[in-house]
């Protein structure tokens, strides 16, 4: 219980297990009832979509061969002969025989083909080596009798060979009179009814049956062996098998439930489901415009309904298996993560400690968690001890810069300006006058460097002074020194802390001249921007290593003056800028040794300029 109270990532954990498992509970208690009655239904729904799309295409298919027999009045001779009350002469008939065997020539599913005429009781029969022509009895001047009442419906079911077919009796009749004058019976072969009923059928499911006529008579049945044809007792030839029979071969107490459903008028439905221990029988059924009715039924075996509500069961306990697994990860990430932020206070408390304050930061959440907070205090006492450094350091400088006051206010900075006046007054007498424009400007330099009041200047200022610095310079080199400087006029009022830019030429000077190929090029270029003024010096000399600028790098983030040899130098340039713009002060140096060597600096300005055009002024 102590570790419990004392530790957010066991709460966290637990907290995580505990909202994960009871909706598990939930589901599983929720699917096992209703996952079953849900597959069900939708097995049941499915099915009967099914069974109406192929009941639409076997009602053409019917429909298709009933209409053969009106093809007989495309043959105007044809339908002559065959409207004839006396009896035809041989080349009649066998012109008679030839185009029906023309008109059923594409259909090879159709059996022998008889047509009895009405007028004359003569019997026309194609494709007789069926042997399975029907035999049509005499109904001239008469009805056909009840014992062949069958042959008054437009399909039928019969056995040839135990093997159902589909029988269609089509009447041929007098347009003018209405009449019969013939009927044409074919037996038709269930090879397209197959077709279509087995894409209702998988190897999962049960059977599809076809049931043609009220008496639900048995046409087709996907089954793998159906009961009607294997009983003995069908091999009695024509007979039809009434409903009875076809209930007690296929001996399924199902069949019967059906019948009665359909001819109960309060029962009655063109589709529905039949209940067994086995499974669900579900059927359709449909009557076409003859008046005659077709019944589909699909039997969905209860173990296929089991089957999937246990691989619904099993998906759903992969899923809790993954979601509980999902879990343990979550919880071991979130203490990873808040081990590893943890791990990150303690790098920056240890920066602290070695005098490193510029922490690396991270932006702040709008909702910060209890780390964040801590985060947040952790810097800001890095920048309070940041400020108290700087402010040591400031006052180190300070005491430095009194010292050099105290050394310089010992020696009367106007006794060496005016000796150097009568030097130059001199050196103008004796017509040296080189000498006396040299010494103007090192006076120019002199006056300037120990101006200790003013430690802020305008960059006209700072510039006048650099040019100083570069006459001398040049006057010492020659043509090995060439000098550039492009400003903008409108920043000749901003001003910059004293001694900025000197440093770094005399850096580009000791590095690219003295120590480098003994000859250079110094570009010192200053843009002016709505924020900040960029410093850039650009030189042709020797340049910096990588691990030289990562060593000016390294100086300038030591919090401490650093001693160099030549004058100011770099570092504490940069250094001192830092301190007088604070973070505002950015800078940057890239080298190629002896190509292109650019030390930039970016001093930030208050001043805006609107609709100002730069003028740049090129000396050299």
């Amino acid at each position: 219980m102590k570790l419990i109270k004392g530790s957010i990532i066991t709460k966290i954990i637990i907290s995580l297990v505990v909202a994960t498992t009871v909706p598990f509970i939930i589901s599983n208690y929720l699917s096992y009832h209703i996952t079953g009655n849900a597959i069900k239904r939708q097995l049941v729904e499915l099915n009967q979509n099914s069974m109406s799309i192929t009941m639409s295409a076997l009602q053409s298919y019917f429909h298709e061969l009933s209409l053969l027999g009106l093809t007989y009045f495309s043959d105007p001779e044809l339908v002559r002969l065959l409207s004839e009350k006396k009896a035809q002469n041989p080349a009649e008939s066998v012109y008679i025989e030839q185009r029906l065997e023309k008109i059923y020539a594409n259909y090879s599913e159709i059996g022998a083909v008889s047509y009895k005429s009405a007028l004359t009781n003569k019997q026309f029969n194609i494709r007789n080596h069926y042997n399975d022509i029907v035999i049509i009895p005499d109904f001239k001047d008469h009805e056909i009798s009840y014992a062949h009442s069958e042959l008054k419906q437009p399909f039928q079911v019969t056995l040839k060979n135990r093997e159902p077919r589909l029988r269609i009796n089509k009447p041929f009749i007098d347009i003018y009179t209405r009449e019969v004058i013939g009927l044409t019976t074919f037996d038709v072969k269930p090879l397209q009814i197959s077709n279509m009923l087995t894409s209702l059928t998988t190897s999962e499911q049960g059977p599809v049956y076809l049931f043609i006529g009220n008496n639900l008579d048995l046409l087709y049945t996907t089954a793998d062996e159906m009961e009607s044809t294997s009983d003995p007792s069908l091999s009695k030839g024509d007979q039809q098998p009434t409903h009875q029979e076809t209930v007690q071969k296929t001996r399924e107490p199902w069949l019967e439930e059906l019948y009665q459903r359909l001819h109960t008028p309060q029962l009655l439905t063109d589709k529905g489901e039949l209940q067994t221990n086995e499974g669900s029988y579900v059927y359709f059924s449909k009557t076409d415009e003859n008046g005659s009715i077709m019944t589909i039924v699909s039997f969905i075996p209860r173990t296929l309904i089991n089957k999937a509500r246990t691989s619904a069961l099993g998906k759903t306990v992969l899923i809790q298996a993954i979601s509980i697994a999902f879990v343990s990860i979550l919880a071991a990430f979130i203490s990873y993560y808040m081990l590893r932020r943890i791990k990150i206070m303690l790098r920056h408390i240890k920066k602290l400690q070695m005098g490193n304050f510029q922490l690396k930061r991270k932006p702040v959440r709008t909702t910060p968690d209890e780390l964040d907070l801590l985060e947040i205090r952790l810097f800001e006492m890095a920048d309070e001890l940041d400020e108290l450094w700087n402010k040591q350091y400031r006052h180190q400088l300070e005491l430095s810069q009194a010292r050099l006051k105290m050394l310089q206010a010992q020696i009367n900075p106007h006794f060496f300006y005016n000796t150097l006046q009568s030097i130059g007054t001199l050196a103008i007498k004796s017509k040296a006058h080189d000498v006396s424009d040299r010494l103007a400007e090192f006076a120019a330099m002199f006056r300037y460097s120990m101006d200790i009041e003013n430690e802020d200047v305008t960059l006209e200022e700072e510039i006048e002074h650099i040019q100083h610095y570069m006459v001398l310079q040049q006057g010492r080199y020659k043509q090995r020194l060439q000098f550039e400087l492009e400003y903008p006029n409108e920043a000749s009022c901003i001003y910059v802390p004293k001694m900025t830019l000197q440093p770094l030429v005399e850096n580009s000077i000791i590095h690219g001249l003295e120590r480098g190929n003994g000859q250079i090029l110094i570009i010192v270029s200053i843009v002016l921007t709505k924020y900040s003024l960029l410093i850039e010096v650009i030189d042709n000399g020797k340049g910096f290593t990588d691990q030289q600028i990562e060593q000016v790098k390294a100086g300038y983030l030591e919090q401490v003056v650093v001693s160099e040899k030549r004058g100011i130098g770099l570092s504490n340039v940069l250094k001192r800028l830092m301190l007088y713009y604070g973070n505002g002060f950015n800078w940057s140096i890239s080298s190629r040794p002896y190509k292109k060597t650019i030390v930039a600096l970016s001093l930030p300005i208050e001043a805006s300029r609107e609709g100002q055009e730069d003028e740049v002024i090129n000396r050299r």
